[in-house]
């Protein structure tokens, strides 16, 4: 027989013989190697790892994916241990394959035309007065989706009828695709989205109600929203409860997030832990007064499984609070195992368990948090543990280890953190050790009481605690939160180095590979500041706004922006792109040139002054303290001549022809931007410089819209190369048919931001490169554009 030692828990034994051997941790038998558990999980992980890089997925059919699986499982029985260890890689990025195509294969038939889809609303938004929900589509044309597919769905029927999450519904509905703006620093939101695997926005007719029931979950929040609107800290408790931000004011979400707390305020592994522990402890407790024989070590660790389990019910199935949950799960099932697991095994086989359930996890912002923070934690706790001389002690013995495992996360989770929120708060070791153990060791409990004992005295009571306690414990965080350091970028590279070098020194291979490990480090360095300072003269980038428009150009480190984008509700294309951008490339913005005064091209001004108050302003339309931006003004910025060739004069109405027309010259390439002017200006400006408008790159005027960009203008102007800046699902239809055909019929080359993202075009001399962020920069399969193409 055989032994199982240490996780070494083999996946195929083959009984010949009756002598085993452990050959550096791999179970043999008479020359037959078998894999553990370990090197399977690794392999998983680095068959679905491919999925963060690929710019094209491989196209694999349901029957190709079946062909690839019996050919591999012929491979993995007959193979030796490395063909097995490259089977079990090649079936997991096929598996990861699969779940993306199937999802790009399923949007394309959604897009095209309207299908009979019956739907589950999934949740409710809680604090905006327009009706749009996340659904769950189960059926399309009565056919059962699997793998489960998400959409929002706008609610456009009647007022009167009551709709409530956990309703099922029939429709007759059309997708629009799931699409994002794409620009450098920014946030990506078209991979968020399919991590979440919601494919874009259902438009249709709802046809019949198939169960108007509310879903349990829905009728508990329900209760308990009435009940928290009167409270202080009303977002935060619900975030708790229900694992819902939707309440969240943009002041605490800012001094969570600048005080590092942000991942309190979701429910997702912390919370999950802290639901175990209260029900292991509690049926733990409850069994000193239970008869010797009804006494059973697994019977709290049951109990702590359904507390669990609750919390994560309770959020809906969040994706966090899910992982989570299949990595307790995965410990609960090690523990009944006749083997010893190492924590960092447990680690390894929770991220492969996850991704063979959800590849698509592997796109997830808080996967990778997640999944550092626990290897942080157990990095530390091996090569930095606390003295038990320390850990003994009747009162310090209680706080070093938080103080130390803080430490421990605060240094390790450096360069994550300043990928994800672009930069640190030195002081959120502080602000964890005063927040962390108040959430885990009063306002959790006391949430968790909430729904065990439904009596409304004692629930108002405790409301009536736990915001008490926030107010008390946030008012620290205040003066915390003034410690937030900007770090302007890093790269997935920097991580990996980082970590990379982390284990060389938990596994001592910087004691037999210094010069080696001293070499790659001085390489990656190199390529990455000879790719940071390529040699150009000056760049020119499109950023892709939406229907707006926001132009940076930049010389070294300084830049000029014309037009700064739109502003909505609680934020603005300032905030969301032109900043991010900004701070990305570690540049200054010194001016600000406004072509004219309409929120699509004015809306990120005050937020741009606000960050940046040094800055210049030129518009034409003779706001106070503006400088002027009228024809016949002229200056030189670097190697950039900057000539304004619109309007006649200052207008205060500033209307689409009064925009400020302004022509780039470096001695080589022309650019005309030409802000929203429109036929009448277009004639004008023909009339007044005819071939003086001659230039290589054309900003199409006004979005490409019909009123504008007629056959004269590209007579004259005789561009090489049009940029257009729109929207996917523009409401006025625009860039035009016409426009584009009448450009492409000219063989000017058409670039719009709808459709390749951002787009960056430097210039070095009389040389042009020009960079696309979906084919380019960033060339991601999750960046292409999804469904139909109902326009240019």
């Amino acid at each position: 027989m055989y032994k199982h030692q240490c996780c070494r828990y083999p996946i195929k034994i083959e009984h010949e013989g009756n002598e085993s051997t452990m050959n550096k941790g791999w179970l043999t038998r008479k020359n037959q190697i078998i894999l553990s558990y370990s090197e399977v999980a690794l392999a998983i992980i680095g068959g679905v790892l491919p999925l963060l890089f690929i710019p094209q997925l491989p196209h694999i059919t349901n029957n190709i994916a079946v062909i690839i699986m019996l050919f591999m499982i012929v491979l993995f029985i007959r193979g030796n241990k490395f063909i097995r260890l490259c089977v079990v890689v090649v079936i997991s990025f096929s598996w990861g394959c699969w779940h993306g195509e199937d999802i790009r294969r399923k949007i394309e038939s959604l897009s095209g035309t309207s299908h009979l889809l019956q739907i589950t609303i999934v949740s409710i938004p809680v604090n905006t007065s327009e009706k749009k929900f996340t659904v769950s589509i189960d059926k399309i044309e009565g056919k059962r989706v699997f793998p489960p597919l998400y959409a929002t769905w706008k609610w456009k029927g009647n007022s009167s009828i009551s709709v409530c999450a956990g309703q099922r519904w029939l429709i007759n509905g059309k997708l629009n695709p799931l699409h994002s703006s794409l620009n450098e620093g920014g946030f990506n939101q078209q991979r968020y989205l399919l991590s979440q695997r919601i494919i874009g926005s259902l438009k249709g007719q709802q046809l019949e109600l198939v169960n108007p029931q509310c879903s349990l979950r829905q009728n508990v929040i329900n209760h308990f929203s009435d009940k928290l609107h009167f409270l202080a800290n009303a977002g935060i408790i619900y975030a708790l409860m229900f694992g819902e931000r939707g309440l969240l004011t943009e002041g605490h979400s800012q001094l969570l997030q600048n005080t590092g707390l942000t991942h309190l305020i979701a429910i997702s592994g912390l919370h999950i832990g802290i639901a175990y522990l209260i029900g292991y402890r509690f049926i733990w407790l409850a069994q000193y007064f239970f008869p010797a024989k009804w006494i059973n070590e697994n019977i709290p660790m049951i109990s702590g499984l359904l507390f669990a389990f609750l919390y994560a019910w309770i959020s809906d199935f969040a994706i966090p609070a899910t992982r989570a949950f299949l990595a307790l799960l995965l410990w609960a099932y090690i523990r009944q195992q006749p083997f010893y697991c190492f924590p960092w095994q447990w680690a390894l086989w929770s991220v492969a368990f996850i991704l063979l359930i959800d590849p698509l996890a592997i796109l997830s912002d808080s996967f990778w948090l997640s999944s550092f923070a626990v290897l942080a934690i157990l990095y530390w706790i091996k090569i930095f543990p606390l003295s038990d001389n320390i850990r003994y002690r009747p009162f310090i013995g209680k706080i070093a280890p938080l103080l130390h495992l803080q430490v421990g996360l605060l240094i390790l989770l450096i360069p994550i953190q300043v990928l994800l929120f672009g930069g640190i708060n030195l002081m959120s070791l502080f602000a964890n050790l005063w927040f962390v153990p108040i959430v885990t060791w009063i306002v959790v409990p006391t949430i968790f009481s909430l729904f065990l004992l439904p009596i409304n005295y004692w629930q108002e009571l405790a409301f009536q605690l736990i915001d008490e306690v926030l107010v008390f414990s946030l008012r620290p965080l205040i003066f915390l939160e003034g410690y937030w350091l900007e770090i302007n970028s890093i790269s997935w590279y920097v991580i990996f180095l980082f970590w990379g070098l982390l284990f060389a020194i938990l596994f001592h291979w910087h004691k037999n590979y210094i010069g080696l490990l001293s070499c790659i480090v001085a390489l990656l360095f190199t390529n990455k500041t000879a790719s940071k300072h390529e040699s150009h003269d000056w760049c020119l980038t499109l950023l892709d706004v939406g229907h707006g428009l926001a132009v940076v150009i930049r010389q070294g480190e300084l830049a000029i922006l014309y037009d700064t984008g739109n502003r909505w509700q609680g934020g603005s294309n300032g905030k969301r792109q032109i900043i991010p951008y900004v701070k990305y490339h570690q540049i200054t913005p010194v001016g600000i040139i406004l072509s004219h005064n309409h929120l699509d091209h004015t809306g990120g001004v005050d937020d741009l002054t606000q960050q940046y108050p040094w800055v210049n302003i030129r518009s034409s339309f003779g706001e106070n303290q503006h400088l002027p931006c009228y024809q016949g003004q002229s200056w030189k910025w670097g190697k950039l001549k900057f000539d304004v060739l619109w309007p006649e004069k200052l207008s205060i109405e500033s209307h689409n022809n009064d925009s400020c027309v302004i022509q780039l010259d470096d001695g080589y390439q022309r650019i005309l931007l030409t802000g929203d002017i429109e036929k009448e200006g277009e004639k004008a400006l023909v009339a007044q410089y005819q071939h003086q408008l001659a230039s290589d790159i054309l900003l199409a005027p006004h979005h490409g819209s019909n009123t504008s960009s007629t056959a004269l203008l590209l007579r004259t102007v005789k561009p090489r190369i049009a940029l257009v800046s729109s929207a996917r699902y523009s409401p006025w239809k625009i860039p035009s048919d016409k426009v584009y055909f009448r450009y492409t019929n000219d063989n000017i080359k058409w670039l719009n931001t709808a459709e390749v993202g951002q787009i960056t075009i430097c210039f070095k001399k009389e040389k042009m490169e020009i960079l696309r962020y979906r084919q380019e920069i960033h060339p991601r399969w999750y960046h292409l554009w999804f469904g139909d193409r109902p326009f240019p």
